[in-house]
């Protein structure tokens, strides 16, 4: 055949294929253009014409459903044209290349719209048991690839919708695969142990939670788990199973209101708190030197209590907030260390109040109170009621802090509740 008749078949035979493609019912032709490994793969096909962009390429084509289930859960009741539109941008947006080292613009701020929509999805739609969420899987890939969760912002130029999503992504800020330890400049240490603070008024506040304080506590954790330099709690937070790591969301996420009944954490004191003003200090007594046996991991075991308990002298310290339609529920357990499975235990109470303002474009935000008080050990082993545990001669401590958005952690701060000069931050996970 000689090259000019070669030419003049070429373009007669790609016409008779894409007749024959054409020619399948429109189903069919979607179907197939499901199989297409690449979004690339799918726009070349539907710009080999006219027709054909119509038939894959419009907005109630099955193949948006397709692309869109691949990647993320699908909220029941939504249309194609609506994954359409929401795909596409996260395609755009999520595949772009994008830092937070300098100071925030518009192409950072809507990454971090895309972010909330995710993490916002992944916290709501049930997940079949033992599946695994397809957006948060989306998340941890994206996480990998941006240095957002080790940026922390200071000054006035951060919006509330970057630290509440740094907050509300704190499961993952803790997994060592994809993110690395903060600084100590990232956080201030003085701020993080509330260096002469006033007690007696709330430190979780409804009207106006200051998401930048609690990421300095949630980046002196990052910092201090992550971290074997500091010969602190990382080697005792390594140690735990898979398991028994901070998550992010709850397998039944109609439960995240709820006050889930066990809990794994630490706490952090240093003493004096005059060492905070030295330079190059020490930021905690759980070093080598005061700790050299370990790390003891606090357990917090609880349950609903009918009686509403929290006496004055607590009130003294840690004061109920919010206004008079703010839904409280009381709970009482117990308190002990982990795998101590025959330890008594420290009683428990307190009471948690939903916050009912979305901070940082989020819901779901729950202020927590609890007290711990020191067991006697003479007393027999038989439950003593919460008012009368009050009255021991024993270490008394009150713990505060914020449930962030999906029920599985808390941060905040606890304070001696006869030496109020003793306090520090504390973090606790649900399990």
């Amino acid at each position: 055949m000689s090259n000019n008749n070669f030419i003049q078949f070429a373009p007669t035979a790609m016409q008779g294929t894409r007749s024959w493609l054409l020619e399948l019912p429109t189903e069919i032709l979607q179907d197939i253009a499901c199989f297409l490994p690449y979004d690339r793969d799918v726009l070349h096909l539907s710009q080999t014409c006219k027709e054909m962009w119509e038939k894959v390429f419009n907005s109630e084509s099955a193949i948006w459903r397709d692309r869109f289930g691949t990647h993320y859960d699908i909220a029941p009741g939504r249309r194609s044209r609506e994954l359409k539109i929401e795909y596409q941008i996260r395609a755009i947006v999520l595949n772009s290349p994008i830092q937070f080292k300098e100071e925030e613009d518009a192409r950072q701020y809507l990454w971090m719209e895309v972010m909330q929509t995710l993490l916002e999805e992944s916290l709501k739609l049930p997940i079949d048991p033992e599946a695994t969420s397809k957006t948060l899987q989306r998340i941890h890939e994206t996480l990998k690839g941006v240095d957002f969760l080790s940026e922390f912002r200071k000054g006035q130029n951060s919006s509330p919708l970057f630290y509440a999503l740094q907050l509300c992504l704190s499961s993952f800020a803790l997994d060592p695969t994809i993110t690395e330890p903060c600084r100590r400049t990232d956080y201030d240490i003085k701020q993080v142990y509330s260096y002469a603070d006033e007690v007696g008024k709330a430190f979780i506040d409804h009207d106006n939670l200051d998401l930048a304080k609690l990421l300095n506590l949630r980046n002196f954790w990052q910092r201090h788990l992550l971290n074997a330099s500091e010969l602190t709690f990382q080697e005792s937070f390594s140690g735990l199973p898979a398991e028994m790591k901070p998550k992010a969301r709850k397998d039944i996420p109609t439960e995240a209101s709820r006050l889930s009944p066990s809990w794994l954490g630490y706490y952090s004191c240093i003493h004096p708190l005059s060492d905070l003003q030295k330079a190059n200090q020490r930021q905690t007594c759980a070093d080598l030197e005061t700790h050299g046996d370990g790390i003891d991991i606090m357990t917090l075991d609880v349950q609903a209590s009918s009686e509403p308990f929290w006496p004055a002298q607590c009130s003294k310290i840690i004061p109920p907030a919010g206004g008079v339609d703010t839904e409280r529920v009381y709970f009482d357990g117990k308190q002990k260390s982990y795998d101590a499975n025959y330890e008594a235990g420290n009683p428990v109470f307190g009471f948690t109040e939903k916050i009912a303002i979305p901070h940082g474009g989020f819901e779901g935000w729950t202020r927590i109170c609890f007290t711990i008080v020191e067991a006697d050990e003479d007393d027999d082993e038989e439950e003593q009621p919460s008012s009368v545990v009050m009255d021991g001669e024993g270490w008394i401590h009150g713990y505060e802090a914020v449930i962030v958005p999906g029920g599985r952690m808390m941060l905040g701060r606890w304070v001696d509740m006869k030496e109020p000069d003793a306090r520090g931050p504390f973090i606790f996970w649900d399990v």
